[in-house]
């Protein structure tokens, strides 16, 4: 019998987003909020069990090639289970038990936008992998990347899944089926701020929205989005603090203006005012993913304006999150014996 247990941070989509989609960068955090899923996995067949903490639910399923993908917890083990089978093939049809905790990533059993299933995903790829003697990042990174997209059917990009494997903050490129990851850092002086609207979102349906109709509209704001993706990268490149906060600002614009191009509601009337009230306060501020509501993240030049920013929310009902970035990726610990950290190569 083999135990592991693997957690993995969620993100914040710094800039990029909806162009990375279109092949152009996207710098992602990880954040300092993790998945925690503890596997067990049997030596002879068996069903696969999973148990989720957040949802309060345990489900078990004989056949796990065969189940409907949902949402949630269990589709983001299905989805896992299902990957890690064609990675590691000795893994087929032994029995799996797997806990899940994503619990910090909810707030009154609403979600915060900080990318839990790419987190959830992530963390039970790597136990997977790590259970069957795979502990290369890369392939970890990869396996992760192709679950993650099995489980949104397709949609998204996998930037999402980049931070929780590698951590820190990484340029995320994906053009066709070449991916190009790349540790970046936050320009020198900025503060990373974080607020959360109250308002939560399902991403997947969003994003089928705008595939759907930016396929037949070839909406300009995207075309503009892509091209302010490339300055932030450049920005965060060289250590331009000013250059960066210039693309911040048009990022928030662009995508109220792709919104409106494609009727979809990403900047919603609370991520708006999230961002003016943070303008006011001496920040610069955008939505952070794919909108709808969640999240939305500015940048102060002081730890005197990140508090300016706090009080600013909260007077206007809006969430200060007290989030950090997190350096260290997905992690894998051995519970077959005293535990013991494995690093993933």
């Amino acid at each position: 019998m083999t135990r592991v247990v693997a957690r993995a941070p969620g993100k914040l989509i710094l800039t990029g987003e909806y162009a990375v989609l279109c092949g152009a960068p996207a710098l992602v955090a990880a954040i300092d909020r993790r998945v925690e899923v503890s596997l067990r996995l049997d030596s002879f067949a068996g069903p696969l069990a999973v148990e989720s903490r957040a949802e309060q639910e345990h489900w078990l399923v004989r056949h796990p090639e065969h189940e409907e993908l949902t949402g949630g917890d269990l589709g983001a083990v299905l989805a896992a289970v299902r990957i890690a089978t064609a990675w590691a093939p000795e893994l087929r049809g032994r029995g799996i038990e797997a806990h899940v905790d994503s619990s910090s990533f909810l707030a009154d059993g609403k979600k915060l936008g900080l990318g839990r299933s790419a987190a959830t995903v992530t963390a039970a790829v790597a136990a997977l992998l790590a259970a069957a003697g795979h502990r290369d990042r890369q392939e970890t990174s990869e396996a992760a990347i192709a679950a993650h997209t099995l489980f949104q059917e397709g949609h998204g990009s996998g930037a999402d899944v980049a931070a929780s494997v590698h951590g820190g903050v990484v340029d995320f490129r994906r053009s066709g089926g070449r991916l190009a990851i790349t540790p970046r850092a936050l320009p020198p002086g900025l503060h990373l701020v974080v607020g959360w609207t109250g308002e939560s979102m399902p991403t997947d349906p969003l994003l089928k929205r705008f595939a759907a109709a930016a396929s037949s509209r070839q909406p300009p704001a995207l075309a503009d989005l892509c091209a302010v993706a490339e300055q932030a990268a450049e920005a965060a490149t060289l250590a331009d603090a000013e250059g960066f906060l210039v693309a911040v600002a048009d990022t928030a614009a662009l995508l109220e203006r792709l919104g409106h191009e494609l009727d979809l509601p990403i900047v919603t009337p609370a991520l708006a005012r999230l961002v003016e009230t943070a303008r006011r306060a001496g920040a610069v501020a955008k939505p952070s993913g794919a909108g709808g509501g969640d999240c939305g993240i500015a940048f102060a030049s002081s730890p005197a304006k990140v508090e300016a920013v706090h009080a600013a929310w909260r007077e206007a009902g809006l969430v200060p999150l007290p989030l950090a970035i997190a350096s260290e990726g997905v992690s894998v610990e051995s519970r077959a014996a005293p535990p013991s950290e494995v690093t993933l190569d």
